[in-house]
C-alpha cells in the first residue's frame, strides 16, 4: 500500500484537493496515514491561533449589528411599572383586594377550612369544564 505524501495531506486539509474520496477512503484504511493526517491538522490548528484582539473584535462587530436599545424603548419599560405599581395600590386603597383577604368570612359561612373551600371550588370548575367538553 502506498502512504500518502506530507503535501497530499496538507492539500486536503485546506481543501485544495480534487482527490477527496480516494484521500477520504485511503484514510479510513491506513492507520499510518491517519496518524500523520492527524498531526497535520494539530499543527495547522496551532498555526492558525486566535489573535490577541479577536475578543475586541468580535464585540466591536456585534455592537455595529445590534444597537443599544433607545432610550425612548427604555423610557416606555419605565412607564409601564409605575402605572402597574400606580394601579396596585389604588386598587387596594379602594378595597378591590380585601375579599380576597378576608378569609373569616368563608370560614364562618362554610365552616371548615379555607383549603376545604378552594378545593371544593377547583372540583366545581374542572367538573364544569368536563360537562362543557362533553357537549361540543
Amino acid at each position: 500500500m502506498k502512504h500518502m505524501t506530507r503535501d497530499a495531506l496538507l492539500a486536503y486539509i485546506n481543501a485544495e484537493s480534487n482527490q477527496e474520496t480516494e484521500v477520504e477512503n485511503h484514510l479510513l484504511e491506513c492507520e499510518t496515514c491517519t496518524d500523520l493526517y492527524l498531526s497535520i491538522v494539530e499543527e495547522v490548528e496551532m498555526n492558525s491561533g486566535l489573535s490577541a484582539h479577536f475578543t475586541d473584535d468580535t464585540l466591536q462587530q456585534l455592537e455595529i449589528r445590534l444597537p443599544a436599545p433607545s432610550r425612548k424603548k427604555q423610557n416606555h419599560v419605565f412607564i409601564h411599572y409605575l402605572v402597574a405599581a400606580g394601579l396596585t395600590i389604588l386598587l387596594t386603597i379602594t378595597g378591590v383586594f380585601q375579599g380576597a383577604l378576608d378569609v373569616s368570612d368563608i370560614q364562618q359561612k362554610k365552616g371548615g377550612s379555607i383549603t376545604d373551600h378552594l378545593m371544593t371550588k377547583t372540583d366545581g370548575v374542572l367538573q364544569e369544564i368536563k360537562g362543557v367538553h362533553r357537549h361540543e
